[in-house]
């Protein structure tokens, strides 16, 4: 391993999802996100932090850095944990960083999509409707915008995502 914030990181983020050496771990992810040793604490990071915290049983310290994790997370980066939530069945806990991206980031790309995908998840179908048109309008490129047509229509019919 390089001992660049870079490498470190990576390593601790591969020994999370291999649920392997968590201790090791977490004394490389302290070092690549210590500003003393160059590091920064990106949203990426201190979610790996996070995790490495929670496998090693410190449930408190770990739920306290994901919250300055997605207090340093982009409005991308917040979407696509609320989609990880949503994936593990969390749907509460991925409506709330929705809801966070959405006050957070004032309604910007993609956060209309994260509240369409919230609402559809909690059954309120007709506020979906609502969040999937303004992100429909949002939509930067092709692809998106052929996802959320479908996403209109598979709402307007009554029917979850």
């Amino acid at each position: 391993i390089g001992f660049d914030p870079a490498s470190l990181e990576a390593a601790a983020r591969w020994c999370l999802q291999n649920e392997v050496n968590y201790e090791e771990a977490l004394n490389w992810i302290n070092s690549a996100v210590d500003p003393v040793l160059g590091g920064v604490q990106t949203f990426r990071a201190l979610s790996v932090k996070s995790g490495l915290l929670e496998k090693t049983n410190r449930k408190a310290e770990a739920d306290k850095m994901m919250q300055t994790a997605l207090d340093n997370a982009s409005s991308v980066e917040l979407h696509g944990y609320g989609r990880q939530l949503l994936a593990q069945k969390k749907t509460a806990e991925a409506m709330a960083v929705f809801q966070k991206n959405y006050a957070k980031y004032k309604g910007a790309w993609p956060t209309n999509v994260g509240m369409m995908r919230g609402y559809s998840a909690t059954g309120d179908l007709k506020k979906a409707l609502e969040h999937a048109r303004l992100a429909l309008a949002q939509a930067p490129d092709d692809i998106n915008r052929k996802s959320l047509e479908q996403a209109v229509k598979t709402l307007s019919e009554g029917k979850p995502l």
